[in-house]
Order: C-alpha cells, then structure tokens, then sequence
C-alpha cells in the first residue's frame, strides 16, 4: 500500500495533522490515490492521534468494504484494530483504532455523546457527495475545535471538490492536493434511439441500450471487466437479466451490486475471482469502492436521488441525470490499472448541458429531523447556524410548522419538553413522536411495527402472478392496512423471508426482511428510551393504535367525499383515491401514511396505508384546530355565488351545507374574481374597454400635468367587482354593460380631457373620419387606404400636439404598403413609388394628387 499515490503528500498531511489545536486540512485527491485507505492509516501509525480515527463514509457498503479491505492489508482480524459501524451491522470491539462508519451513525454519536469522547481524529471521505448528516457533522467537529475538543483533528477528503468555497468554510485550514494513478479513459457517447413498435414510436428501455453497449465492448479481448452504472435495483435486475439471458454473454458472469445486496453478493461483485465479470450497479461504486480489473465502464447518466416529497410530505428517491463532476468520477473506474473506455448512453451535447455538481442535499430534503436535531444541541437560530450553504428558507419553515404540529417545539420555536424526547430517539420527528405517544397508549410494538413497514419498500408484491396478495390478508374486523401487513409479515418470518414461497403468497421477501431489520432497530431504540414494548397483538390495541398514529399523522387526515365512491380529500388542498384493496375503505374518516401517483388517462393519486380513525377521537386530541366557518363561495357546477356553512379540521372541510342568501359584498368579489382570471367572461368587456383603458393609460404618460388616474390590474378588479354588484351568479353579470363602470373611474372634467386630446376618433384634414388605436408605450396610430389621405399633407398630432400619430397607409385592397409619422415626407418621395408600384395593378383608382 506505500507505493499509493497518496504516500507522496504523507508528510505534508502529516505536518498539518501534528498540530495541536485546531488542526484541519482539505485534502484533494483522485480517484486511486489511496486517500480512503492510506490516509488513515499513515495517522494511525504516525502517533500524532490520541484516541479513534473515524471515517465517514456516505454509504454503508463503502464502510463495510473498506474496513474490510484495509483490515486485510493490515493483517488483522476485522473489527479488532479496523472496524466498522453501519445500519443493522457493527464490527467494533474496545481494541478498534480505526473505524470506518456512515455519516448517519457518526451524527447518532455526535447527539449521544457531544464531545466525541475517545476520538482523536474524525476525516470526512467522498465529501462531494455533500449528504445532509455530513455537512451537519463537519459543523459540529468544527464547533468542537474552537470549544471543548481543541484536540480533535479534522480532513476533509475528496476526489471531485470544489475547493474554494469549503477552504474558506474550514478556514484556517491546509489544503492539500495528491497525484492520481489513472490511466487515459476514452469517452464515447450513445444517444437513445427511437424505436418503432405496436402502437407507436417509444424510446428504448435504459436496460435495453446497457446491454446492447455490453455486448458490443465484450467483443474485445482487452476490455477487462464491464461496469454498467445503473439508478436503481429495478433497472440494475433488468439490465442483469437481459445479459443472463443473451447467448452472447457465455463465460461472463453479471453480476448486481447496489447497498440492499447481502454482504456475501456484494462480496462477490467486487472482489470475487470467477472469471469475467460483468458487474451493475448504482452508484455505490462510483467512488470509494475499487473494483480490481475494471477496464470498461457503461454508465446510464442516472441515478435516485433524494428529494422532498411534498405529495407524500416525505424524502423520495427520485431518478435525475447525474452532474458531469459524477460522469467524470464514474468514467474514472475504467482506468485505474490500465488505459480504458466508457461509453456514455447519453449526446454530448446533452452532457454539456448537465450541472457541473450535485446539488447539496440541505437545499432539497426535509428538513424537519435536521431542524430538531440542532434545536436539541441548543441551536435557536436555524438560519444563524454554521452552514456550508444555507438551507431554503420556505422549507426551514415548512419544516418547522410540521414539528409544531407534533408538539416538538412552541410557537416562538423553543424546543418542548416532548421535542427533547422525541431529539433522544434520533429519528424523524413523525416516527419519535409516534412512538412517544404509542408508548402513553401502550401500543409501541404495533407502532414501530407501522414505522419499520412506512420506512420499507413494501411487504407485499406490488405486481405478480400471486392469486393471494393483500387482499388475502385483509380480515373484516380490521382498522388498518397494518393489520394485513402485519399477518404477511409474520408469514415471511415464519418461511424465513424464502423469496419462492414468499412470492407464492403475493409477498416480497426481501421487503418483509428490510422490515424485520428496521423492526429490531427500533426496538433497541425504545429499549435505549425506556419504552414499554410489548408483542404486537392489533385486534386488542386497536384503537390503542389508531389514536397513536393520529398524534403522529394528523396532518395526513382524510375524508371521503361521499359513501358511493373512493374519492377524498385531505388537509392542504389535496385529493386522492382510496386505494381498493384498503381495509378502511368502509370508513369516513382515516389517516394516510403513504401516497402514490400512477400516470395513466389522468394522474392518480392513491392513498395507501391507511389508519381508520373517529371525528371524536380527534375533537379530543385537537380540540382547537376544528371551526365553524359560513361564508360565500363560489359553486362551480351551477356558476354561482351560495351561502356555505362548513366544519373544518385545520384547513380540512368536515362537513358542508348550502342555504341562504350569501353576502352581496362576498358575491361581487367572487365573481370578480372568476372574471380576472378568465373562468367567466362578461360579453359586453372587449375592444372598447380595453381601448378605453389604453387611452386613459397613454394620456397619462403624454400629459402627467393633466394627473390623471392609472389603471393597473388591481383597478380592473375593482372595476370587474362594480360591475357585479348585486349579481349572485353568471347569468347575471355576463351581458351587463361595462362602460359606466370605467367612465365612473374618471371625473368630468378627466373624462372631457381624454376625449380632447386622446379622442376615439379624429377628423383628418380632408373631412376623412378615422378610428385612433391605442397601445401603451407606443405612439397612436390610424390605419387607412392611401386615396383617402389626399389632401392631409402633415401627418394628424394628439395631446394638444405634443404626439404624432402614426399612419398606416394601406394599398387600394387594405394592405399595409408603409409606416409613417411624417406624412409630408411620404407625399415627397414615397408616394411616387407607391404609384409606379401599384398604379398599373389598380388603374380605377384615382393616382394624381390634384
């Protein structure tokens, strides 16, 4: 390992490590340097570290795999002097130096135990991916430097990084740049094609065009394994599949590698030895992992990416294009040991196109568990926190309104009592408050068994050949879709999560194991709270469960809109349909845990996971957020202003009934309104008011002595507002006249100055009427065929002449022929040709000026 490229800034790092306060360095190095291996190592044995080196690794097979690797290159057992700690898995004993952990875990620690006791040195891998939990830590480390931990030692290390903005975050800092070891990479691009089928021209599958790529680069002897950079498991099965299937992948062997894989198939993607490997995968093996032999990648541009949710009010893995800082980390793999080739399945013109980095994850996550998080380490000013880049202000306070609903903080943004417990849990604020008020309902077990389920991909298989599935699991006595999903849960764990007799049952086995390891998290979690657990048992917790999840999902209230159909509505505006298979679909009122949108006809939103729940059990939970509201609205069906008297939940309408007269103030607004915005149209409004309006407006800027009034939009909803005085609904107001509404806007002595000096209509010199057009920031213009302008030898003025219209002279069949505000020149020169032009084509019209 001492020949890494890395080896060659050892003492540089080590100088700047080997101060005693307030050390911190940058440190730039590219993929293959050694930094995720080397680097911990060389402090380790420098002796410049008193305690536990911590790496932080974004991603958990990263952790697991280095850990791994390095503890082989030491010698020593794994989880003696080299451990590890990720989700569900840990390898660190009393003996651990050196420790390799996701920056979840790390911000587990940092809540625990503030000070890092026993850590000497914390150094941040692959920090351009820039993770939420990470840019939350560097802060805190930092914080500690300049307080309590002066000792603490602090790297920040990646391979693509921009530098200048961090180096004066961390400042006073080293930054350090290390060499590579890579070889030259030949880039080629593949765009999609169109391809003709049944039923129309659609664009090849992602997995379709990897594995024609595959097929085309396996043909070369000295291609050395295949890397195919894929989004997701769904694309990455597909991609596998295909190439199993292909008779032209004999003697290679596909093989998948993304973070939900078990240890032993990661294993084998990455350093097994059995022959050619084809290995796809996310991104996990985009930086940190260094699969040996790969010579050739394939890269998709994609990949699921974090983002808030605000249909589901929740974090959704969602599939972008990757920045070209990540196409360049991905191509990098390819030559690690040997010139390369990585065909991209995307133009280059596109790629030119993409964002040169990822955005950070604090401007498009939730921010409601951060948010908690740094009122529980005393943090009252999120905004005022040490942030690399500051979140969006809109979601801090989206954030903040959603932990005010669960009690965690008050009004003035003071973090509760039940906010201090609900920070101890270290997890999303809706699931600490869940468990908290599970625990007063003693129904803690059935309640994280609805946290471990909502966190999961699902126990059931959404699509399959499966004649049970939920439906055979639904028991009419139910309450909630948990019930069901609990009895397939305890049949997956009963088969032992075996993926064939799990699927017989329309049961996905590796979901129902996800669910099991999340299960068991959370209970060491209560277990560590003090919180009473008890087996789950829903038929005699029932509504136990019910009042527990509503403490926790009272925002996600739902209400049928009638008992004949599944259609709802909920709080924020929002409306969906109750999913067929759910066990509340009996039920009026119900919380929802998970929405998804289905594209068909029409985008549905199906409401899914539901809990049912009593209007008397929320009363007494909230009884301060229902209201009796009467008031007018505008009904659109009949196009008409009613009377509307409503219970509502927060924003939620309970109840409805129309009767009586509305307010005639309310209903000429409401009307109005529809008016502006063009639902409703009034006949009578067209060329002359808007004509009307043009002429008061061009006035105004020609003589501002005059003072006269604008009329901006505002003004044209007040005027909309006059004309619908007294009116109730449509047919009242749509052939109303609408001149004396405007003409009222101006007084006498206004309304006879715009007549005189922007009149509707002007007599030419020649006796000729003409019709003025007015448009605001341009000059007045009339429009007429040429014979009807002889005798008017200056062009026409308004404004007691302080304006010169603009005359459109038009040919004998009305067509423009030329633009003018100087009439007497036309006459001079233009109409001279205008004749030689014209004269012969129109021989009845008169030609001679005399």
């Amino acid at each position: 390992m001492g020949d890494l490229p890395v080896y060659e800034v050892r003492e540089a790092l080590l100088k700047s490590l080997g101060e005693e306060k307030q050390a911190r360095i940058l440190l730039r190095a590219p993929t293959g340097s050694g930094k995720s291996t080397a680097v911990p190592l060389m402090l380790l044995d420098s002796g410049l570290v008193d305690g536990m080196i911590v790496v932080v690794q974004p991603r958990r097979i990263a952790a697991r795999m280095l850990a791994r690797r390095v503890s082989s290159v030491r010698g020593v057992k794994l989880g003696g002097e080299i451990g590890y700690v990720v989700r569900h898995d840990n390898k660190m004993s009393e003996h651990t130096r050196v420790v390799y952990v996701t920056d979840g875990v790390l911000q587990r620690w940092l809540n625990e135990a503030g000070s890092l006791r026993g850590v000497g040195a914390v150094l941040f891998d692959e920090f351009h991916e820039r993770r939420l939990p990470s840019d939350l830590c560097l802060a805190h480390c930092l914080d500690l430097q300049e307080g309590a931990r002066p000792d603490l030692k602090v790297a920040v290390m990646s391979a693509t990084l921009e530098v200048a903005g961090l180096e004066k975050y961390l400042a006073p800092c080293e930054l350090i740049e290390a060499g590579g070891r890579t070889f030259s990479v030949e880039i080629a691009y593949r765009a999609p094609q169109v391809v003709t089928k049944r039923g129309g021209n659609s664009r090849e599958g992602i997995w379709d065009r990897a594995a024609v790529a595959v097929k085309e680069v396996i043909k070369d002897s000295d291609c050395g394994h295949v890397l195919v950079f894929m989004p997701g498991v769904y694309e990455i099965r597909r991609t596998v599949e295909l190439i199993e299937r292909a008779s032209w992948s004999q003697g290679w062997k596909a093989l998948p590698l993304y973070s939900a894989l078990s240890p032993e198939k990661q294993d084998e993607a990455v350093y097994g030895e059995t022959g050619k490997k084809i290995i796809v995968s996310t991104n996990v093996a985009e930086t940190s992992l260094t699969i040996d032999g790969v010579r050739t990648v394939i890269d998709a541009g994609l990949a699921r990416v974090s983002h808030y949710d605000p249909l589901r009010g929740v974090d959704t893995l969602l599939i972008q294009k990757i920045s070209r800082a990540s196409a360049e980390q991905r191509a990098g793999r390819a030559g690690r040991t040997a010139p390369g080739r990585c065909i991209r399945l995307w133009s280059e013109s596109e790629h030119g196109r993409r964002e040169a980095f990822e955005l950070p994850e604090v401007q498009r996550v939730d921010l409601a568990e951060t948010i908690l998080e740094l009122k529980a380490w005393g943090e009252r000013d999120v905004m005022g926190f040490r942030w690399l880049d500051k979140p969006k202000e809109e979601s801090v306070a989206e954030a903040e309104e959603l932990l005010r609903e669960l009690k965690a903080i008050d009004r003035e943004g003071e973090l509760s009592e039940e906010g201090k417990r609900m920070a101890k849990l270290g997890l999303h604020p809706r699931y600490a408050h869940l468990l908290l008020a599970a625990d007063r309902e003693s129904c803690v077990a059935e309640a994280a068994f609805a946290a471990a389920s909502v966190q999961g991909e699902g126990i059931f298989v959404r699509k399959g050949g499966s004649e049970f599935g939920r439906n055979a699991f639904v028991y009419d006595e139910d309450g909630s879709d948990f019930e069901s999903e609990w009895r397939a849960f305890d049949s997956a764990r009963r088969m032992n999560f075996d993926p064939r007799r799990c699927n017989d049952l329309g049961i996905s086995g590796r979901g129902s194991r996800e669910v099991m390891m999340n299960l068991e998290q959370l209970r060491a979690v209560c277990k560590r709270a003090g919180l009473n657990w008890h087996e789950v048992d829903f038929s005699k917790n029932q509504e136990a469960f019910s009042r527990a999840m509503l403490a926790a999902f009272s925002d996600r209230l739902a209400i049928r809109l009638n008992k004949g159909t599944l259609a709802c509505r909920l709080s924020g505006g929002r409306k969906g349909k109750l999913d067929t298979e759910s066990a509340v679909k009996g039920q009026e009122v119900f919380l929802v845990t998970e929405m998804r949108e289905v594209d068909g006809k029409e985008v549905v939103v199906y409401l899914n996971r539901c809990v049912g729940v009593t209007l008397d059990a929320v009363k007494k939970m909230f009884p301060d957020d229902f209201r009796e509201v009467d008031q007018a609205v505008y009904d659109e069906t009949i196009r008409r202003v009613v009377r509307r008297s409503e219970t509502r939940f927060r924003d939620l309408v309970i109840t409805s009934k129309d009767g009586g007269e509305p307010d005639a103030e309310a209903a000429a607004f409401l009307l109005a309104e529809r008016v502006a915005n063009g639902e409703l149209k009034l006949k009578k409004w067209g060329d002359e008011a808007e004509q009307w309006i043009a002429r008061l407006l061009c006035l105004r800027d020609w003589m501002p002595e005059l003072e006269l009034p604008g009329f901006d939009e505002e003004d044209r909803a007040i005027a909309f507002e006059q004309i619908c005085e007294g009116a109730l609904g449509y047919k009242d107001i749509k052939d109303r006249e609408v001149m004396p509404a405007l003409r009222g806007w101006l007084s006498a002595a206004q309304a006879a100055a715009l007549d005189a000096y922007a009149p509707v209509k002007i007599k030419l010199a020649n006796g000729q009427m003409t019709k003025v057009r007015y448009e605001v920031g341009k000059p007045p213009a009339i429009s007429m065929q040429v014979q009807r302008l002889f005798g008017v030898k200056e062009s026409p003025s308004l404004a007691g002449g302080a304006v010169k219209v603009l005359v459109n002279i038009c040919a004998p069949n009305q067509r423009p022929w030329q633009m003018t505000q100087d009439l007497a020149g036309f006459w001079e020169s233009g109409f001279e040709q205008m004749r030689k032009d014209l004269g012969g084509r129109y021989p009845k019209h008169k030609w001679t000026l005399d």
